[in-house]
């Protein structure tokens, strides 16, 4: 390990050889929380129409051994292998997700909408030895394995168990970033990532055994699997997993489940404000969680006197686990307004615990307090790695910390710990419906049609999806359906341009960079 690597990973002085939280890994939390509450709820998954399916704790532990059983025996998976994973928010992808970890493999996350040819690719990429898929899902790859229903009579294991011991530094978790179609971006995540940040988790909202979260993220994103599946399930509370967000539907499961938090982004808490008609948060409600993409202060105002809610806004990257910071859950109501309500930019919050965060100018000397400048994190929520491609890795490990890209401030409290700002994006990436896109990428794949001469996109903020792309490109005639379909190949149908617009000329530095800004200009945005 290289001294950068070494450093990135120390929180406080503490090297990542040591557990910071109550257990080492999330397959260790799983079978302390069965052997304390066998009965409890852990899932309840409610699928698009209305119908739920519960797991509890005990059954969990059973499904998921008898999965990792499946895995060794029948399929051959060995201890350090990749095996990869087209979930749903349902009750297999979930059993399947354990019975990878207790197989003592890590599981690679795949997007159920995007198309084969990149699934393939990124499971190539990291050496997948296997691709499972929720029997639910219209899966392209006709490769993929459905998964087997463990939750309805559970095998009883072999002898000597399935469940294998797992060292807490090794890869669980492999997730692509935004733009990554093979190993350049792919993060692999260490359990003890995993069991630091929903550690930190629990501590930040104080979450108890019993307790309800509402989720509806997609599971094949780090949010969903740290925030709505390894954080209540190192608590020992209950989650309720919704297959999708409905803004008419979402009423009716904040009255029916009662949850005490609810994860959300921007634009679903816009969506709800504008289609809720008389709405009324139940008793116990205590606040919506939201990441993914920038909070604004007329959101977070629309809830406060429509829903009587707050909004505590985190912000993470799936480098360093998810959240990195969060905004605290116990702040008095004067102090709320003026961070949140009375602002122009509403604080991402302070660093959560096992993580700790900076602001460095462009020399690489630490910002004074108010001073703009890149992002910066270390501690043992940052990931392992990139998957395969220990260049990328030694970049973003620079200096002891993990270059973010992000700009931003921080803002001083007296005593407490510093808020958090974030002001732009050094990285070209769009955030639509919460999933982050590579412009650059997109410009590639533009550029790479024959008749496209050159190619630029930039995000436009949008209402409820939060930012839409525009695709501006150079071409001798308009070829809109044949850019369309070819795109298509390559990107998910969430992360396609919203417009196509021919353009005399992609304005550009001395040295080749577009100038974003100016293109703005040109298309009238």
């Amino acid at each position: 390990m290289t001294p950068d690597a070494e450093a990135v990973h120390r929180y406080r002085g503490i090297g990542d050889e040591r557990d910071l939280g109550r257990y080492p890994t999330m397959p260790a939390a799983l079978a302390e929380q069965a052997r304390l509450r066998p009965d409890a709820p852990y899932l309840t998954a409610v699928s698009a129409d209305g119908e739920e399916s519960t797991l509890r704790y005990g059954e969990l532990d059973a499904a998921s051994a008898a999965c990792a059983h499946w895995l060794r025996t029948e399929l051959g998976v060995r201890p350090g292998d990749v095996v990869a994973l087209v979930p749903l928010n349902d009750l297999w992808s979930v059993v399947a997700l354990f019975g990878v970890l207790r197989a003592g493999a890590s599981c690679q996350m795949l997007g159920p909408a995007d198309p084969a040819d990149r699934m393939r690719s990124q499971a190539r990429s990291q050496g997948a030895v296997l691709v499972l898929r929720s029997p639910a899902v219209d899966c392209p790859l006709g490769e993929a394995v459905a998964v087997p229903d463990f939750t309805r009579a559970p095998a009883a294991p072999a002898p000597g168990g399935p469940v294998t011991a797992l060292d807490p530094a090794s890869a669980a978790v492999l997730f692509a970033t935004s733009g990554s179609t093979a190993a350049s971006k792919i993060v692999v995540q260490s359990h003890r990532n995993a069991a630091t940040n929903a550690e930190a988790f629990c501590r930040h909202h104080r979450l108890r055994p019993g307790d309800r979260v509402l989720g509806f993220l997609p599971i094949h994103h780090a949010n969903g699997v740290h925030t709505t599946l390894f954080a209540p399930l190192n608590a020992g509370a209950h989650v309720v997993l919704a297959a999708r967000f409905d803004p008419f539907g979402y009423p009716e499961l904040l009255r029916r489940y009662r949850p005490r938090i609810a994860s959300a982004v921007p634009s679903v808490l816009e969506a709800l404000l504008e289609t809720w008609r008389d709405p009324q948060l139940p008793p116990g409600f205590d606040y919506f969680l939201t990441a993914a993409a920038p909070l604004g202060v007329s959101t977070a105002r629309r809830v406060a006197s429509t829903l009587g809610a707050r909004v505590v806004q985190g912000y993470g990257l799936t480098e360093t686990t998810n959240f990195s910071t969060t905004l605290p859950t116990d702040l008095g109501a004067g102090e709320y307004r003026r961070v949140m309500l009375e602002t122009d930019v509403p604080p991402v919050g302070a660093a959560v615990f096992g993580c700790e965060i900076a602001v460095f100018a462009e020399d690489g000397t630490p910002c004074p307090p108010g001073g703009t400048g890149e992002i910066r994190m270390r501690g043992h929520s940052v990931m392992a790695g990139y998957g395969g491609n220990p260049e990328a890795t030694a970049a973003a490990f620079q200096g002891g910390w993990f270059r973010s890209g992000d700009l931003g401030h921080l803002v001083e409290r007296g005593g407490a710990d510093p808020l958090l700002v974030i002001t732009g994006r050094a990285k070209n990436i769009a955030k639509v419906r919460g999933e982050a896109v590579s412009l650059e990428e997109m410009e590639r794949a533009l550029c790479a049609l024959d008749f496209v001469r050159d190619a630029a996109c930039v995000p436009v903020p949008h209402r409820f999806d939060g930012e839409r792309i525009t695709a501006a490109v150079v071409t001798a005639a308009e070829r809109d359906a044949e850019i369309a379909a070819h795109l298509r190949t390559l990107f998910p149908a969430a992360a396609l341009p919203h417009r196509i617009v021919r353009v005399p000329v992609v304005p550009r530095t001395a040295t080749g960079k577009i100038l974003r800004p100016e293109l703005r200009g040109t298309l009238g945005l």
